[in-house]
């Protein structure tokens, strides 16, 4: 029972909606539909994958969390450090079985790169998040992928429509802004992150410009995302101007809200017409 806490701690439940919502959104582009398989896969993105994304992330990130007032501080001992690293490679080897049973190369190619770029995000000797600008991509990359193992249900993942690359590059925005509520922490820890790096104005207009893109040449028919971008992108602009870490990190509470709104708008009337 005590590891079970200590998972569902670092999956960071709050978390777990995401992958799943990005991979059905990816099945509707197709022209797919939910089968077994496909389930199989969004149960594995949820609880299971988020142990990956983030637990990696806490066993590697304790010198800025310890300074974190928002974060609940996680102090693990060697035991906790194992259980994490095996449940995180069984989780691994559940995710890619999954991906082989379906014998399509496009899954099974966009679920290796799944694993080790949400992997190495985190982990050295690679450590994507302290090698700005390549943290926010990488987000960016982890977004394409969900996408891609949905898509990939229905159709080859070389002929997805680039309203989806664009939306990619909005992803890459909302890490970037989400480095921004941490700069002090980040910066006292001494990891580099897009922030740090090149100034929190500037990581927040980067935020702004990927959103304004992704709004101006997504060319995405519902409305609704459509004043997502620009809500977003609004948002991003006032935390140029004023770039204040508390008021940074109760703009990407907005963010985060508005996006889980504006995927289950548009996923809710896919999985039940």
């Amino acid at each position: 029972m005590q590891s079970l806490i200590l998972l569902l701690k670092v999956s960071r439940p709050l978390g777990w909606v995401v992958a799943p919502l990005v991979f059905v959104i990816g099945l509707y582009y197709s022209n797919s539909y939910l089968t077994l398989l496909s389930i199989v896969q969004i149960i594995l993105l949820s609880f299971p994958f988020s142990i990956i994304l983030y637990g990696i992330n806490d066993l590697y990130d304790y010198d800025s969390d310890r300074l974190n007032p928002r974060k609940k501080i996680l102090n693990f001992n060697e035991e906790e450090r194992v259980l994490i690293r095996r449940v995180s490679i069984l989780v691994s080897i559940s995710l890619l079985a999954s991906s082989i049973v379906t014998l399509n190369l496009s899954n099974i190619l966009s679920m290796l790169l799944l694993i080790a770029v949400s992997y190495y995000y985190s982990a050295p000797p690679i450590r994507l998040k302290e090698r700005p600008p390549l943290d926010s991509i990488s987000n960016g990359i982890l977004f394409f992928l969900a996408f891609s193992l949905g898509y990939s249900f229905g159709s080859e993942i070389w002929v997805i429509p680039l309203k989806i690359y664009f939306v990619a590059i909005g992803v890459m925005g909302i890490h970037s802004f989400g480095a921004v509520m941490d700069y002090s922490v980040d910066q006292a820890a001494g990891h580099r992150t897009i922030a740090v790096v090149f100034g929190k104005r500037v990581a927040s207009m980067f935020s702004c410009l990927a959103f304004l893109s992704a709004l101006l040449f997504a060319n995405i028919g519902r409305t609704y995302i459509n004043y997502y971008f620009a809500f977003c992108s609004t948002l991003f602009l006032i935390s140029a101007i004023f770039p204040s870490e508390k008021l940074a990190a109760f703009l990407f509470k907005l963010i985060f809200v508005g996006f889980i709104v504006a995927a289950l708008l548009f996923v809710v009337p896919y999985v039940y017409p």
